[in-house]
Order: C-alpha cells, then sequence, then structure tokens
C-alpha cells in the first residue's frame, strides 16, 4: 500500500529477490539490452504486463503497474518512491505500454525505460500490431548520453523523490506486501 498525504492508500503485487549481476548489470546499456531481450521473450507468449522494477546493488524488486492504474494512483510518484529506498542504484517502466509517436494517439508497444540517479536514462520500444511484435519495424532504441530529450511522462523519478523526499516501505498485509510511502 502507498501513503502519501491526502492520498488513499493503494495496494499492488510486489516481489523481492536477489540481484544476480549477470542477469542485471550494472552497466547501463547492459542492463537496458537484458531488460529488452526479457521483454521481447515474454511478448511472444502474449503481451507483457507492465511493471516497475527497483534496482539496489543487492536486489531487485518488482511492483505490478496495472493495480495502481485502476486505483488512479499516482504512478509518477510511486515510482519516485521506489527511487527514493536507500541504495537504490536504478528503476525501471517495462512491459506493454501506450506509445506516442510524434504528436499522434499513443499506439501499443514494447517499452523498457530505466532511470539512474545522475538523471541519465535509456529507453527502448518496439512496436505492435494486432497484440503481436511488429517485425517490419526494429526497434527504438534512444539514451540521454546521445543527446535525445527526455521521453515526455517518463523520467525525473530521482528528483522528485528528493524533492517529495519520497521513500517507498514494505509492509505485509494479509499474506502480501503493502507498500508505504
Amino acid at each position: 500500500m502507498l501513503r502519501a498525504p491526502q492520498l488513499a492508500p493503494v495496494r499492488t503485487r510486489s516481489t523481492v529477490g536477489p540481484r544476480d549481476l549477470a542477469r542485471h548489470p550494472r552497466d547501463p546499456g547492459a542492463l537496458g539490452f537484458a531488460l529488452a531481450e526479457v521483454v521481447e521473450a515474454a511478448a511472444a507468449k502474449g503481451l507483457p504486463r507492465p511493471a516497475i522494477l527497483g534496482f539496489s546493488g543487492t536486489h531487485v524488486e518488482q511492483h505490478d503497474l496495472p493495480p495502481l492504474i485502476a486505483q488512479k494512483a499516482d504512478v509518477h510518484r510511486f515510482i519516485a518512491a521506489v527511487a527514493g529506498q536507500e541504495g537504490m542504484e536504478a528503476v525501471a517502466v517495462v512491459g506493454t505500454l501506450g506509445v506516442r509517436k510524434g504528436r499522434g494517439e499513443p499506439q501499443p508497444g514494447l517499452v523498457v525505460f530505466i532511470e539512474w540517479p545522475d538523471g541519465a536514462w535509456w529507453l527502448w520500444t518496439r512496436p505492435l500490431r494486432d497484440r503481436a511484435i511488429r517485425e517490419d519495424l526494429p526497434p527504438e532504441i534512444r539514451a540521454a548520453w546521445d543527446g535525445w530529450p527526455r521521453p515526455n511522462g517518463l523520467g525525473g523519478f530521482w528528483t522528485r523523490a528528493r524533492v517529495e523526499g519520497l521513500r517507498l516501505q514494505r509492509e505485509t498485509v494479509d499474506g502480501a506486501d503493502e507498500l508505504l510511502n
């Protein structure tokens, strides 16, 4: 459950496990491509649900995004609270999301967006058509270090965490994790 001043508590399913650096390396590009590979493989079996990932030096946590959306939670604030935890090295938004090209309507696509505490970010998108990967279009990759502007609506999580003093706290409720900030 996420608690914030003047916000109703929300619940989401979360899992935490040890971080295997062979699977989730610290190198920004390597982490991005590793996550993109997982998302693409998952798409071969069905559209992967969107999730928020937090990477510390010792563990990886995954928070399901659909329950937060269904409860009309402030998703950006939730991601910032994940980033605000002590020892977090990176946060990512992964899965099937709406991808906007220019000023058009968002279209379904596979997404991996990663941000680091210094504001650097990496984005991988793969368009979908009829719930399947479009083989006629390759993935698009953009990164802060290549001079691209940060995508609208994504990122700025670390700054918000610092400015608002956000930090996610875990609590078990009826056998499930309850997330508080």
